[in-house]
């Protein structure tokens, strides 16, 4: 009968252990979302503006860098756009979706404003088949001292476009 009862208090203690794990009280759930990403705050180095310049990741999204220059606002910003990526910042993988445009051409961007809620960027380049990333990049870097609310209208050799707000965020 000892081994009888051995195996009734094994099998109990067994089936005990299972209910206790089993009846913890947390039940299973599905994937819970928890918000946007988080937002980071982009800091120039010392001496410099703030203005920012946008890039892409190797991924294809936007990124703001400091533009490095001293003088504020979005002129500088967009010759240090249109001039490209550094090569520290092309060896880190930051690229552009903008066509290569020449240093003294670039130098004659101009951006106005905002007046009333438009920043007007006038280009030495052609805008109409510009791809979405590359106005994006445009705008955002127009925008980025500005009001949240501000758009940029991009004027080109070939046209004008609409006025769009900075769409920073994945496609």
């Amino acid at each position: 009968m000892s081994r009888i009862r051995a195996a009734a208090r094994t099998a109990a203690a067994a089936a005990a252990g299972g209910l206790l794990l089993a009846g913890c009280g947390i039940k299973t759930t599905g994937v819970v979302e928890s918000g946007a990403p988080a937002e980071i705050a982009v800091v120039a180095p010392d001496g410099t503006a703030d203005s920012l310049v946008y890039f892409l990741t190797p991924d294809r999204r936007l990124i703001a860098m400091p533009s490095g220059y001293a003088a504020p606002g979005a002129q500088g910003a967009l010759f240090r756009l249109l001039s490209g990526p550094s090569e520290r910042e092309r060896a880190s993988g930051l690229g552009t979706a903008l066509p290569a445009v020449d240093p003294g051409l670039a130098a004659t961007t101009i951006a106005t404003g905002p007046v009333g809620d438009v920043v007007e960027v006038d280009l030495p380049i052609n805008v109409a088949g510009l791809p979405d990333l590359a106005r994006r990049q445009i705008v955002c870097t127009a925008v980025a001292g500005a009001a949240s609310h501000v758009e940029a209208r991009l004027r080109g050799l070939d046209t004008a476009l609409a006025p769009e707000p900075c769409r920073a965020g994945p496609l």
